[in-house]
């Protein structure tokens, strides 16, 4: 058993390289149309929907560009409701970062969250719906 020599010349490599790095280009080319077309397209402004919490509405507001949601924001949210409802507020901002931090309703809700995490993601599916174009 004798070793083996391989002669490989410059050329093969740079052509080899060379469809290698378009080869690449054309992945990633792809992968980006196809997770721009994927993306849901919106109505630019503020859209709000109503939760009824101890007989008085609270609005929730989001704001969305073409292609994002921009903001989730909890308005008139009286002290009355605040006192009989406690971690509405809390819950309410950490479910608004979640929703813009992942571009999607479709977040885990803990245990201690589950029901008021649950109408207020209910709330924002209703906005965004609503800013969604036809």
């Amino acid at each position: 058993m004798g070793a083996k020599i391989y002669v490989i010349k410059l050329k093969q490599i740079i052509r080899v390289a060379v469809l290698l790095i378009l080869a690449a280009a054309v992945i990633f080319g792809v992968i980006s149309v196809i997770k721009h077309s994927s993306r849901p397209t919106y109505n630019p402004g503020v859209y709000t929907s109503r939760i009824i919490l101890h007989n008085s509405p609270v609005n929730i507001e989001v704001e969305v560009s073409a292609h994002a949601i921009e903001s989730v924001r909890v308005l008139e949210l009286s002290e009355t409701q605040q006192v009989f409802y406690p971690l509405f507020a809390s819950t309410a901002d950490d479910i608004a970062e979640r929703v813009v931090a992942e571009q999607s309703c479709d977040i885990t809700l803990d245990s201690e969250s589950a029901v008021t995490g649950g109408i207020i993601l209910d709330a924002v599916r209703q906005a965004l719906d609503s800013a969604k174009t036809q």
